[in-house]
């Protein structure tokens, strides 16, 4: 058996770059993994290949810019805001007409009220965001993770999931 020439490396290269255009993610993963483990320096220009398809695979799937906004509908918020305030300001006017005949027969905490409203409404307020603040704690966010950082379980887990992704049609 004679040792390959450049020329022969270069057609096999040629060869298996064209085979990984056609090839599904899953079986891209495959290969990835299959040429991870092998020596040699056709082995590291066969890694080069994949990666690059990789990337270029990623660039594919990543929009150019990022996508728009959802367009709130402003009639619909100008008008839900605008009953809110004329019904907050009908209860306070009759609730002031109500106080202003009666003010000698309330009692003195009714009189503060308003302030107690707020206090209890700054409360929930506060204990929601003090709940958020410990569920962050408790679960905060995934991490991204580089997926040449994963073992070999963890890349198989994440094939399984791409392929059941595209089975459902998650991912074209």
């Amino acid at each position: 058996m004679t040792t390959p020439t450049a020329l022969d490396m270069a057609v096999v290269l040629d060869r298996y770059r064209a085979g990984l255009r056609d090839v599904p993610d899953i079986e891209l993963e495959r290969r990835a993994g299959t040429v991870a483990a092998l020596p040699g320096r056709l082995a590291a220009e066969l890694r080069h290949l994949v990666d690059a398809e990789r990337e270029y695979r990623q660039a594919v799937r990543r929009p150019a810019s990022p996508p728009p906004a959802p367009v709130l509908n402003r009639s619909r918020v100008v008008g839900a805001a605008a009953g809110v305030v004329s019904t907050g300001a009908v209860g306070a006017v009759l609730a002031g007409r109500a106080l202003a005949e009666h003010v000698d027969q309330v009692p003195q905490a009714l009189v503060y009220s308003p302030a107690v409203a707020v206090v209890l409404v700054a409360a929930g307020v506060g204990g929601r965001r003090l709940a958020r603040w410990l569920d962050d704690r408790r679960h905060p966010l995934a991490t991204d993770v580089a997926e040449a950082d994963l073992n070999p379980l963890g890349r198989h887990l994440l094939a399984q999931v791409r392929a059941a992704r595209q089975v459902r049609g998650e991912v074209s």
